[in-house]
């Protein structure tokens, strides 16, 4: 959201944003189990097993969950990818990657690398046949920061590779009294924003799904509620 969208408000300040993203996710990941009935992780979303669909599975293959927290699509890449598959598993939090870790199911012959760190500072540590990130792009610090780490992303696949996206945007806050304001998120993506640069970056890729989904959820910060709206747009693409 900027200054002129007319909602009340200005730029949110990215350290600010940051701060609560951390808060956010700490506060989750100490109160609720992977899987747990009734909450978000409770089982992945399906954006990951149309992904898995169009991942070649007669070789292993060598995955990226880029946002995994404690493991809600990365436990599931682990028992369906083929075997000696690899996924690298990076999150902002080392503790969420510590909860991840005692999540790996026993027997699983899929190795699985955790990578504490900012999707800012992180680069490819071998090609890639999947890139997953669900709700992880927009925590960058600016959309130009974004445009870089979908390159980063273009640059690491391997023939017939795919990227499978599911991008926050147009979020708002939503207060009792249905006045509005910009959600707390470090970049502020819009679906035609998000649109221009997976055309742009992805142009030689072949789309081989693309879906808005409207979501609202109530939340709580500071004691106040209110509804926090927002548009999930998935993309799914394969490399040529």
């Amino acid at each position: 959201m900027t200054a002129d969208s007319g909602y009340e408000g200005a730029v949110n300040d990215f350290e600010q944003a940051r701060q609560e993203t951390v808060r956010y996710h700490e506060e989750l990941y100490a109160a609720t189990d992977l899987g747990e009935s009734g909450t978000w992780l409770a089982e992945p979303d399906p954006l990951l097993s149309t992904a898995l669909d169009l991942v070649p599975d007669d070789r292993p293959t060598v995955a990226y969950d880029l946002g995994s927290g404690i493991g809600r699509h990365t436990v599931p890449m682990l028992r369906r990818l083929p075997p000696g598959s690899q996924v690298y598993a990076v999150d902002l939090l080392p503790s969420a990657l510590e909860q991840l870790a005692d999540a790996v199911p026993a027997g699983i012959s899929t190795v699985v690398h955790t990578r504490a760190m900012d999707l800012h500072d992180f680069d490819f540590a071998e090609p890639a046949d999947l890139v997953f990130a669900f709700s992880a792009i927009e925590h960058l610090p600016r959309p130009g920061a974004v445009r870089d780490l979908l390159s980063r992303i273009r640059g690491a696949m391997r023939p017939g590779g795919v990227v499978a996206l599911g991008i926050i945007a147009d979020r708002v806050e939503i207060r009792s009294d249905g006045s509005r304001r910009p959600a707390l998120l470090e970049s502020d993506l819009s679906i035609d924003t998000s649109r221009e640069m997976l055309a742009d970056v992805f142009a030689d890729f072949t789309v081989a799904d693309v879906q808005l989904r409207p979501a609202e959820v109530e939340e709580e910060r500071d004691g106040e509620h209110y509804t926090l709206a927002s548009t999930l747009f998935d993309w799914v693409g394969v490399a040529p």
